[in-house]
């Protein structure tokens, strides 16, 4: 719908034909006899009125139409929903290259998942119902999984899970799952059948309506390109759109599979499926406590990210363990190679599949609370594996429930579950074994937490999505977005502006948004080769540095952080204001346009 009113907008802006330049009496000259005018009336063609909604109207076909967002979370009022998209259009106006960003990352991820589910195809026996036709997978099905277009509402874990029903609707609580929690049906051969026509008919706009809006706004690239060959001067305003029409054709490219606007997910609620989805459960951050009134930081900085609840919780998996509940007298039926206490730096995750396999048999085995030095040493060696791209990095709130009374009925239930999952599954631990050990003679298995289901997935790429380059690296690639969109603001360096003020803030401010995109290339570049300046980092957002280097940091990151906003509210602010003076050659147009059909 959208797509449509933006389109006959443009329409009727564009059904002009010839050009007679009618300017106002105020018109001055240049030193160099150039004629400047102000406001242009266009009752026959470009004048000041058309150059404008032009303009703008090109530019919301950049920005509102080419936006995709994933599915909303449950509940979702309009408000909030406005509220959302409103966010995103600001965003795109001021940085259209973070939603180039965004759908990049959401491109690579649904690439990765198509790869990853084929890949489970085919490893599938064929002997596994024979007879039933199963849809085939394409990259529509992986992106609506990348947007949260799957979702898990099963009464068969109303015991296993706190506040399981939604009191709202009367419904199991949902459990969205992300782009990590398909690859792992696929995995376990448990990806659901749907035909591409029913993803499809979620979609708010079909190929046609996407191909228009490009084919529209390439128009306006079309125009600039005209005008610099006919060497006719380009309005900032002109500029500041060329760099949201290729921001927007970046994202049509990188969205086109993704369907646009979905409002519901596609529920999964075979009650077999229970033991999956407590697993995922357990190994995501939505298992994580968090006593909200209670919330204990380190610093001013961490607690400044939990009142905005912009903090990662931990997930259950990195609080619990597979352990025997008792172990017979004199006999060790599951002895591990390595050593009886966690030796820090020791590689303790190799362990035999048969053995694990055997030990998920053994009546007595079951899930218990991690031993806290368990749990120090696991913290330690996810930090220094998981490389987190420093946008996607949050502090994380430490907080486990009490336990002086133990586990509760709910989290055995829920245990079981997990157990009887590994126990259906084997590929689910396989490459997942965080740590093994022996604890007082007795194996102590930890697995590795991801993230696999959440009450939604957001829009802004976060460890939800799939990736197979190093976080660095898509920082890297962030910050050359960043490069290229300043560097296309610095073309119109030359342009006419109303004073030799705005000339130089413009210049200036271009300048520094190239300049930090550069920075922030070669800062990612180095941090990849000296690992020490990125656990420097990391400390930092975890508040672990004095005080000192906390508000050292903080005050340089915050002033960098605000004069790029402020530089990029001025470029778009100025490309408007600039209209107010420009030289009469602005409003000619190249006479070779004329001979295309367009809108």
């Amino acid at each position: 719908m959208r797509v449509r009113f933006a389109l006959l907008f443009h329409l009727f802006v564009h059904c002009r034909a010839d050009f007679d330049i009618n300017t106002n009496s105020d018109a001055d000259l240049f030193t160099n006899g150039t004629q400047l005018v102000g406001y242009v009336q266009d009752p026959n063609g470009r004048g000041t009125t058309t150059l404008i909604l032009s303009s703008l109207l090109t530019l919301v076909l950049c920005v509102w139409s080419a936006l995709h967002l994933n599915v909303p979370r449950q509940h979702q009022t309009r408000l909030q929903g406005l509220w959302l998209n409103v966010r995103w259009i600001i965003t795109g106006i001021y940085a259209p290259e973070l939603v180039v960003f965004t759908a990049w990352r959401q491109w690579c991820s649904a690439r990765l998942l198509q790869q990853m589910v084929e890949q489970s195809v085919k490893d599938t026996p064929a002997t596994l119902e024979p007879t039933k036709y199963h849809p085939p997978w394409t990259m529509a099905h992986s992106f609506f999984a990348c947007t949260g277009g799957f979702a898990f509402e099963l009464e068969s874990l109303e015991r296993a899970l706190s506040h399981m029903t939604d009191f709202a609707t009367g419904r199991p609580r949902r459990l969205t799952l992300t782009a990590r929690g398909v690859a792992v049906l696929a995995k376990c051969g448990r990806l659901p059948h749907v035909r591409k026509e029913e993803i499809e008919d979620k979609s708010k706009a079909n190929d046609l309506a996407k191909a228009t809006v490009i084919i529209q706004a390439m128009w306006m690239l079309i125009q600039v390109i005209g005008r610099l060959a006919s060497k006719l001067p380009v309005t900032p305003l002109e500029v500041n759109v060329v760099a949201h029409v290729l921001c927007a054709f970046l994202m049509y490219v990188f969205w086109w599979n993704k369907p646009l606007l979905p409002n519901e997910p596609i529920i999964l609620n075979a009650d077999d499926l229970g033991p999956l989805a407590a697993f995922m459960y357990s190994s995501s951050k939505i298992s994580g406590y968090v006593d909200f009134e209670k919330v204990k930081s380190q610093t001013i900085i961490k607690t400044f990210f939990a009142h905005l609840n912009l903090y990662s919780k931990t997930p259950e998996f990195e609080t619990i363990c597979l352990r025997l509940k008792i172990l017979e007298m004199g006999h060790k039926p599951f002895v591990i190679s390595t050593s009886t206490h966690v030796e820090p730096g020791i590689d303790q995750s190799q362990f035999d599949s048969e053995q694990l396999s055997s030990l998920l048999r053994y009546p007595d085995s079951s899930f218990k609370d991690a031993p806290r030095s368990c749990v120090r040493e696991l913290q330690a060696k996810r930090e220094k594996e998981q490389s987190t791209a420093f946008f996607e990095r949050r502090p994380r709130i430490i907080d486990g429930r009490h336990k002086s009374q133990g586990p509760s009925m709910v989290d055995m239930n829920r245990w079981s579950l997990i157990k009887r999952a590994l126990q259906d599954f084997p590929v689910l631990y396989e490459d997942r074994i965080s740590m093994s050990h022996q604890v007082n003679d007795s194996p102590c298995i930890h697995f590795k937490a991801e993230q696999l289901v959440a009450d939604y997935v957001q829009n802004w790429p976060s460890n939800d999505l799939l990736r197979n380059v190093d976080g660095l690296v898509v920082g890297m690639v962030l910050w050359l977005a960043n490069l290229c969109y300043g560097g296309i603001h610095i073309a119109g360096w030359n342009e006419h502006f109303p004073s030799i003020a705005e000339s130089w803030l413009w210049r200036s401010s271009a300048l520094y948004i190239g300049f930090c995109g550069g920075l922030w290339v070669v800062l990612n570049a180095i941090v990849a080769r000296i690992p020490a300046l990125n656990e420097f980092w990391e400390h930092w957002m975890d508040g672990k540095k004095t005080w000192w280097q906390n508000l050292g940091l903080g005050a340089v990151v915050f002033l960098c952080r605000f004069s790029l906003v402020l530089a990029r509210m001025f470029i778009v602010v100025e490309a408007i204001v600039s209209i107010r003076e420009l030289p009469a050659s602005a409003y000619q147009t190249p006479d070779w346009i004329d001979l295309f059909p367009h809108f």
